[in-house]
């Protein structure tokens, strides 16, 4: 039987709107400074792969926090005409279908294990790759490519925030990506943008080269559950993590999955808690009576933009 959950609404009160403007400046500010004594640290305090996962989860962080802001300062209305957000999906998934997703990767010691989790369970899984990443770790890429099931989507050339840079870069990304995913992966046109930041001319270019837009219905937050001490409140509310799981990861995913009768879970390769976890997460899911799928297949076609 198939268990949910209701469902909970980004947007508070204007009064809970203040307070969590507040916290936010605070952990911008704050994610500011560690930023900079991350950039300054020893090399010899940790290893460049875990370096990297830290510095490309705070770029998450930054991006989500942003992106809440914008959620809580600006109406709904003028974001949706300017584009800024077209990955957050409005629409039910088919009840009961889960599509697990990863973003970022070809990931070295992360993409392997994943694999080996999903072809465990023969579990179909969504790989939006950066493509600059796969032409460095083809075998990698391969390896996510020959899974049973397995979709490879574009998601950019080299991950820039697409709000950033102007829209010939942005282009570029697209096309560079598309050209390599699709001649060497035989990749599905679906595309997910860097960050879920888009814009209107990004969406006209892929929409023109017959892909559709892949958002997420539960994000799973991965990039702040790898902390040891879960969420701030800012960054729960930037997830849509109920408070009762800021700091359980495995909880909030299934509880999400719950609420929304199933969905496309967004996760990141890069982040070791989304690896730890996957198994568990199969588990549980299949135990409650979910099914897997992709975004590629018809009964998601509600889903894309």
């Amino acid at each position: 039987m198939i268990r949910t959950l209701p469902r909970h609404s980004l947007r508070p009160s204007p009064a809970a709107r203040l307070a969590v403007l507040v916290v936010l400046v605070a952990g911008l500010s704050a994610g500011a400074r560690a930023q900079d004594a991350a950039a300054s640290a020893s090399a010899a305090s940790a290893s460049a792969a875990s370096a990297h996962a830290r510095s490309h989860a705070e770029t998450l962080r930054h991006t989500h926090l942003v992106r809440l802001q914008e959620h809580l300062e600006k109406p709904e209305e003028d974001l949706h005409r300017t584009c800024r957000f077209e990955s957050d999906i409005a629409t039910l998934p088919p009840e009961g279908v889960v599509a697990l997703t990863f973003d970022d990767g070809p990931e070295p010691g992360h993409t392997e294990a994943i694999l080996a989790v999903l072809g465990r369970h023969q579990v179909p899984a969504t790989f939006f790759l950066i493509a600059e990443k796969a032409k460095a770790h083809p075998e990698l890429a391969a390896q996510e490519r020959a899974l049973p099931g397995a979709v490879i989507g574009n998601h950019s050339w080299s991950h820039p925030n697409f709000h950033d840079i102007p829209v010939e870069e942005q282009t570029s990304e697209v096309d560079r990506a598309d050209a390599l995913l699709h001649a060497d992966l035989g990749a599905t046109p679906l595309f997910r943008y860097p960050y879920g930041n888009s814009s209107c001319d990004t969406n006209e270019r892929v929409h023109t080269m017959g892909y559709r837009i892949v958002g997420w219905h539960v994000d799973s937050c991965d990039w702040g559950f790898d902390g040891p001490k879960g969420l701030t409140a800012a960054e729960a509310l930037s997830c849509g993590v109920l408070p009762a799981y800021r700091q359980d990861f495995l909880g909030h995913v299934v509880a999400s999955v719950r609420a929304h009768r199933g969905g496309v879970v967004l996760m990141h390769e890069t982040q070791h808690i989304s690896v730890d976890n996957l198994d568990a997460l199969i588990v549980k899911l299949q135990a409650e009576g979910y099914r897997f799928s992709t975004p590629a297949a018809p009964e998601y076609a509600a889903s894309l933009r």
